[in-house]
């Protein structure tokens, strides 16, 4: 007996350990949730790679709508259920941070990791700055009061910015155009708009018209900025100087001229921003106004990017500037959760997507503007993306422009911009208009 339960005990410590070991063994599997469908491509492409490297499997998964996915976070975080791996909005982190769902990165993020970011991404919103950590404190409904300047819980993967054009290069081959040619000019690319629309029938523009901020920032803003130059555009929002200046009026008179050239695409007040893409990407109008992230919805939709010319929305003739620098925002954020089994190895993930050649495979896959120093080079990350990168600079003259821009004359202009597509106001009528009540605005805001 005393031999046969010594065998058995044998027998039993030989098999947990062999199982030990085999589990020691099994290959690690981590998972990273997005809300952006279309990313999910890009994202496995670099969790391939990922995988062939370090024997580690990324399972990416989405979850959409917006609303849908922030309520799967909010249960799942409550539940201990989290992925070990989190896209989110940049610098919506930090209640999750505050919460303890966030693995802190302040002394994982280097001096080398930090460098190989966009200029005015990772130090804006994924470092606690003064100001957001001054701001929280002071306000009694914040719910991060918790945590400190300086920390860190995630670090950025995609950026963007508004002010982008695309052109639709097969219309303007037909017309004659060369599709590789970006207009220099507004004026060029109205005549552009002009001679598609003679030549093919097709409207010149197209954008999300119906939303009514889309006019103001997205093309009255960057036009004017250059028209004027940041320090008149500023005194002018500012309410020192007049939107009767001729370098305002004669943007207000180019936003005019799309109208009265009849160039935008029938039906263009009643369609917002995503009907708008669309609407592009079938061939509905020449042109398209949108931003960086708008090239991986068009692509998304079955565009083949090798037909889109990509531009910043050009500067008048004579502008106070020639070039419209853009500086990029921070958009994505990722990170690891407290959840996760596997901290190391998801950081490790999370250094591995923002290195620049993982980088500009995703660009090159899904066709959107990563938040971190990549080539511009067509073969690395796709035709239409380094019009977008050679347009992104460190600079942007709306860094300049301080003076915040009142509800009430941005109301009043807004409106008037929608009212040069139904004839029912002019430039010259317009432009005192704004003026009225932004001196209105402004003498409530300051007690005159």
């Amino acid at each position: 007996m005393h031999k046969r339960v010594s065998w058995i005990i044998g027998f039993v410590l030989l098999f947990t350990l062999s199982g030990a070991a085999v589990a020691q063994d099994a290959p690690i599997e981590l998972t990273m949730w997005t809300w952006k469908i279309f990313h999910v491509p890009g994202l496995e492409a670099v969790a391939a790679n990922f995988e062939a490297d370090t024997g580690i499997k990324v399972t990416v998964q989405a979850y959409n709508p917006d609303d849908v996915y922030r309520t799967r976070i909010t249960t799942s975080a409550q539940s201990g259920e989290l992925p070990d791996i989190l896209s989110y909005w940049s610098g919506g982190q930090w209640e999750l941070a505050a919460t303890d769902n966030l693995l802190e990165l302040t002394d994982k993020v280097d001096e080398e990791w930090a460098s190989e970011f966009l200029p005015g991404t990772y130090e804006k919103q994924s470092v606690m700055t003064q100001t957001t950590y001054d701001n929280c404190q002071a306000d009694v409904k914040c719910t991060y009061s918790n945590l400190a300047e300086g920390q860190v819980f995630s670090v950025p993967y995609l950026a963007g910015q508004a002010f982008f054009v695309y052109g639709n290069k097969a219309l303007m081959e037909e017309a004659g155009l060369d599709p590789n040619a970006a207009p220099a000019t507004a004026e060029e690319w109205l005549d552009m708009m002009k001679t598609i629309k003679d030549k093919t029938g097709v409207a010149g523009l197209v954008t999300g018209v119906q939303n009514p901020d889309v006019l103001q920032f997205w093309l009255f803003n960057p036009l004017l900025i250059t028209s004027c130059g940041p320090e008149v555009y500023d005194a002018i929002y500012g309410g020192k100087d007049s939107f009767t200046n001729p370098c305002a009026l004669n943007v207000l008179n180019w936003i005019n001229e799309i109208s009265t050239n009849d160039l935008w695409m029938p039906g263009i007040l009643s369609t917002n921003i995503d009907p708008a893409d669309v609407a592009f990407s079938q061939e509905r109008a020449a042109f398209d106004l949108g931003g960086t992230y708008t090239l991986g919805f068009l692509i998304a939709q079955g565009m083949d990017p090798e037909n889109i010319i990509s531009f910043p929305v050009p500067p008048l003739e004579g502008s106070a500037l020639d070039t419209l620098e853009i500086a990029p925002a921070p958009l994505i954020d990722a990170m690891v959760t407290t959840n996760s089994e596997h901290p190391d190895e998801a950081l490790q993930f999370l250094h591995y997507l923002t290195s620049p050649a993982q980088m500009e495979l995703f660009a090159k896959t899904v066709g959107d503007l990563p938040a971190v120093k990549v080539s511009s080079d067509p073969e690395l990350v796709g035709s239409v993306m380094p019009g977008l990168l050679n347009a992104i600079s460190d600079y942007s003259p709306f860094q300049d422009a301080t003076a915040p821009q009142l509800k009430e004359p941005s109301d009043v202009l807004k409106l008037g911009l929608q009212q040069f597509i139904t004839s029912e106001i002019t430039p010259e009528e317009l432009a005192p208009n704004i003026d009225a009540a932004n001196e209105a605005a402004w003498a409530t805001r300051t007690g005159g």
